[in-house]
């Protein structure tokens, strides 16, 4: 499954030109893993990155992040919140719970996070993407990820035509039904989200229903071929090939193996993950992975990160660490 050297990568991904990379590789690619001393270092190198910078100066005195439309919404926020989650922050850093205090005070109510400050747009793409951020940041115990998932659990639905998969508990709000998200093939978008977030809850931390809702995701993507239509169709989505920072609502392949990754590597044994690795393979260059485009340009456009249509070192990061994880699985189970 290799592609590239390593070596070359890591040496690549170690740049101090990017401090969250660097600290990132150091942490979790770098062996021998690098001292305490030295990884704490390392991260306290990051919140003082010029273009990190950029966004989080942007973050008003509530903890919110601006807003240019006439309702208030929660979505710069949540962009800011992937953000800070790409860049290796967590819990512990200032601008990060500041956010979480946020969310939790204007858009928590009516049973989840909601996209509105009314508490009815609980939308489940948003929530899901938001919500695997925020337990990659360590937020799993925070109210507003354990609404997420108790909501995410009862309401949202993996269907496919004849294969009914969801929560039994009707969802009495609008907006779910108006922007199509539980049609006869349930909104792929929905979908994806809600598998990252079940995915990326630790093994041990999952309850019963967690994992037989991850169970009847991974139903509907294994029907799909992870981002198809079907078993011989085309894409399901063309973005889903063209790898972003930041997609507000949206997940694009990387995303979609790290969530195969998070919730059972050993299906890298099945065609129909396998195969998946291998159309990721091919629009890599020397295994590094290009930056396509970004969504979140109600927040910040263009995000400052990275150069759009050259190789980036946040996505090539994810990428390794994937692939890595696979072939652990391989090894294993081989």
């Amino acid at each position: 499954m290799r592609s590239g050297s390593d070596q070359e990568l890591i040496d690549w991904l170690s740049s101090p030109n990017n401090p969250p990379i660097r600290y990132l590789t150091a942490r979790d690619l770098l062996k021998p893993r690098p001292s305490p001393e030295t990884l704490s270092q390392l991260r306290r190198d990051i919140l003082g990155w010029e273009p990190l910078r950029q966004v989080l100066d942007l973050q008003l005195a509530d903890g919110s992040f601006p807003f240019e439309q006439k309702t208030v919404t929660a979505q710069p926020s949540f962009t800011a919140l992937s953000l800070m989650h790409r860049c290796g922050l967590d819990i512990t850093d200032q601008p990060v719970r500041r956010t979480i205090d946020y969310l939790r005070e204007h858009h928590l109510g009516k049973g989840a996070l909601s996209y509105t400050t009314g508490g009815s747009g609980i939308l489940p793409c948003y929530l899901g993407v938001v919500s695997t951020a925020l337990i990659g940041m360590g937020a799993l115990d925070t109210e507003i990820v354990q609404s997420a998932i108790r909501w995410l659990v009862d309401h949202q639905r993996f269907d496919h035509k004849a294969t009914r998969a969801g929560g039994k508990e009707p969802w009495p709000y609008k907006a779910p039904q108006n922007y199509g998200c539980w049609d006869s093939v349930s909104c792929y978008h929905g979908v994806a989200g809600a598998f990252r977030a079940f995915a990326a809850i630790p093994p041990e931390r999952r309850s019963p229903a967690v994992r037989r809702r991850l169970a009847e995701a991974l139903d509907y993507l294994r029907i799909h071929r992870l981002y198809k239509k079907s078993a011989v169709d085309k894409p399901l989505f063309r973005h889903l090939t063209q790898s972003f920072l930041v997609g507000d609502y949206r997940s694009d392949l990387v995303d979609m193996l790290q969530g195969i990754a998070d919730a059972d590597p050993t299906l890298i044994r099945h065609d129909w993950v396998c195969e998946t690795v291998l159309d990721m393979n091919s629009i890599t260059v020397d295994g590094r992975v290009t930056l396509a485009k970004n969504y979140g340009k109600r927040l910040i456009d263009p995000v400052p990160f990275e150069p759009i249509g050259a190789p980036s070192r946040f996505l090539t990061y994810q990428w390794v660490r994937i692939r890595r994880v696979f072939d652990g699985a391989l090894t294993t189970t081989g």
